[in-house]
Formats: structure tokens, C-alpha cells, sequence
């Protein structure tokens, strides 16, 4: 499964979804956060922030 279709099949996670995601990456939350504001759930924009 790709990214793409990843977001396509849950385009949005829960806090703690997207946050053991973020965690998972060695990022910190509280930064992704910062950066994507009320998109931090969004599965698109934050796998975007990740790189994919």
C-alpha cells in the first residue's frame, strides 16, 4: 500500500494516531503540530510534512 492510498483509504487519523506516526518517524509532535496547525490529523498533509 502507498502513501496515497494509504490517506485515501483514513484521510484522518486521531491525536494519538497521528502522533505515534510523527513518533514513530523520530519527529516531535509538538513540532508537526506547530507546522500544520488544524491539518496535523489530516493523513495527506501530515504524511506530506513526513516526506512521503
Amino acid at each position: 500500500m502507498t502513501s496515497r492510498e494509504f490517506a485515501e483509504d483514513h484521510p484522518s487519523l486521531s491525536e494519538a494516531e497521528a502522533e505515534r506516526l510523527v513518533l514513530a518517524h523520530g519527529h516531535d509532535p509538538a513540532e508537526a503540530r506547530d507546522d500544520l496547525g488544524a491539518a496535523f490529523t489530516t493523513t495527506a498533509d501530515l504524511l506530506g510534512w513526513l516526506g512521503y
